[in-house]
């Protein structure tokens, strides 16, 4: 089995199952979303087709940013604050970000793609290690480059796929993970800065609460999903 970590979107579409990790905050608000009972969570790259797509779907909640910021007409940011029990319970949420729904729409659907982060290391790392396939694990960063924290995510799940075959970029990102303070690394990057501009520096705390969740969301059709009920 091998296990790549990969920094652009080139270099995983060779593979069929791909592992997603934006920690702020894609990933973290997916995961507590789903933790926290919604029925699923439907990616959209388009506000507008997102805010059709509520008219029609009973029981759905807009989530979504563009540049932090909560788009017109949406309920909630993509805060994991925001999808409390309360919020999320049985409805659809309906999801779209700056990164990562633009980055799963550039993917194809014979794709077996997961979401993972910090939240949710171990739980991705023992599914794939059940599954025992080649597998790049995705740190999404932004249209601007890469983000630590992703490289953060990628090494902690990497850092639990025991006798495998790392690629060099897999086995830099463990190191990352595995340096002490990479928790200050991550509050010095450039997307915790800007969430502290923007007032959510408590999200940041929050997604980097290790194993925190046993979710592994993952892609099926058109939504995503808890892959473990």
């Amino acid at each position: 089995m091998k296990v790549h970590v990969a920094m652009s979107i080139g270099s995983v579409s060779q593979f069929r199952t791909i592992v997603l990790v934006d920690v702020l905050r894609s990933s973290s608000t997916i995961i507590t979303a789903l933790n926290n009972g919604a029925a699923s969570v439907i990616p959209y790259t388009d506000l507008s087709k997102a805010v059709k797509a509520h008219r029609r779907i009973r029981r759905s909640i807009l989530t979504g940013e563009r540049n932090g910021i909560t788009p017109r007409h949406f309920h909630f940011n993509i805060s994991p604050f925001d999808m409390s029990r309360e919020n999320v319970f049985g409805k659809t949420v309906l999801y779209s970000s700056s990164n990562l729904t633009r980055i799963l729409g550039r993917l194809r659907s014979s794709h077996k793609i997961t979401i993972g982060g910090i939240l949710n290391a171990g739980a991705v790392a023992k599914l794939l290690r059940s599954r025992d396939e080649d597998v790049a694990i995705y740190a999404c960063g932004t249209k601007l480059g890469t983000a630590i924290e992703d490289l953060v995510g990628a090494g902690a799940i990497a850092s639990l796929m025991k006798r495998v075959d790392y690629s060099d970029d897999a086995l830099a990102a463990i190191g990352l993970y595995q340096t002490k303070d990479w928790r200050e690394l991550v509050r010095r990057g450039r997307v915790a800065r800007k969430l502290i501009g923007l007032g959510f520096e408590k999200d940041i705390e929050f997604c980097l609460r290790l194993n925190s969740s046993s979710i592994v969301p993952g892609l099926v059709g058109d939504r995503i999903v808890s892959l473990d009920h």
